[in-house]
């Protein structure tokens, strides 16, 4: 008698060889896993915003372009809703209430738009304490009222200040 820990002696018996093994079960779950993947990425595309950041525009701006076209810009804050132009206040819309006045804003994008220098562009500014789902609102009033791009900044409490 051999003892040795790699010799196995059970006798291999006839229906051990015939047994076959049944991937159906597992065939159906990958086409379910599958159809249902497919599914779910239509709504990760619908759920995607596209913006961009504004220009980087500093005093080392070549000279031979001229200056930078100002774009409209739309401050959000606690306190009001305000259209910007370059330095210059266009509208301002008080917020009562923690209520924002979107319908005035969108009046005032489209109406806005059509004296800008730069009519596709738009840069909304907002304070950190506004929700996001404020910022994507004007996001999207933004967009109907006919601007393409839409960028996004942070807007200071005090501007003459850098804070």
């Amino acid at each position: 008698m051999q003892l040795s820990l790699f010799q196995r002696n059970k006798p291999v018996s006839e229906s051990a060889e015939d047994n076959e093994i049944d991937v159906a079960p597992v065939m159906n779950m990958f086409i379910i896993l599958v159809t249902f993947l497919i599914s779910m990425t239509v709504f990760t595309h619908i759920a995607i915003l596209q913006f961009t950041l504004p220009p980087n525009i500093s005093k080392t701006l070549d000279q031979s372009q001229g200056k930078p076209k100002l774009r409209l810009t739309v401050r959000l804050g606690s306190d009001f809703l305000g259209v910007v132009l370059g330095e210059k206040l266009l509208d301002s819309l008080p917020v009562t209430s923690g209520r924002f006045p979107f319908e005035a804003l969108a009046a005032r994008l489209k109406e806005r738009r059509m004296n800008a220098d730069v009519q596709d562009e738009i840069v909304i500014a907002s304070r950190d304490e506004i929700a996001f789902k404020q910022v994507v609102r004007v996001m999207d009033l933004c967009r109907d009222a006919g601007f393409g791009k839409v960028g996004l900044s942070s807007a200071t409490v005090n501007p003459e200040a850098g804070k």
